[in-house]
């Protein structure tokens, strides 16, 4: 999330359309510094609702979603304002990252509102993400990636608040 004094309001997409930010956005530690240069570089194409992924082709911060391997602690937990469980890796640490994930929404007025940015690569929706997988052109094939990504990737455990007491290594879905 934002640290104190860092939330800000008013971008340009290199398309040319408006940015703002929504309150209660969900803007990771040190990303309202990047998302200038960020938006300036992304073409909305007119759609109602996207994720881009931006290489800045240097680091500019730590990912906390990462490739898990044989051997991982592997946990489930939930988050808030989440449906279901998250993936989390206990025995391993955010990792250098040189991309920037943003997702925006068209608003009114030809606008577009900021739902999120964080430091990392574009990952899949989470697989209890029904609701998603059925706004897809194919709803089963978005259903497999999402499974698939999310069996080989994971949170870094406490790179994200839980509700304690939800924890188990018995993966819920």
């Amino acid at each position: 999330m934002t640290g104190k004094g860092e939330k800000m309001s008013g971008w340009i997409l290199k398309s040319g359309e408006r940015v703002v930010d929504r309150y209660n956005s969900h803007l990771h530690e040190g990303v309202a510094r990047l998302l200038p240069d960020a938006l300036a570089r992304i073409e909305s194409g007119g759609g109602g609702f996207f994720v881009e992924e931006v290489d800045f082709g240097r680091p500019i911060g730590e990912t906390t979603c990462v490739a898990t391997a044989a051997g991982d602690e592997v946990i489930y937990a939930k988050r808030p304002k989440r449906l279901g469980h998250t993936r989390f890796v206990l025995n391993r640490t955010p990792e250098p990252c040189s991309s920037l994930v943003i997702i925006l929404k068209a608003g009114g007025d030809g606008e577009y509102v900021l739902i999120t940015a964080f430091i990392g690569h574009r990952p899949q929706p989470e697989p209890w993400d029904r609701k998603n997988f059925l706004q897809q052109p194919d709803p089963q094939k978005a259903e497999r990636l999402a499974r698939e990504f999310w069996s080989s990737h994971a949170l870094v455990w406490g790179s994200e608040e839980v509700f304690p007491g939800t924890e188990t290594v018995r993966c819920p879905l």
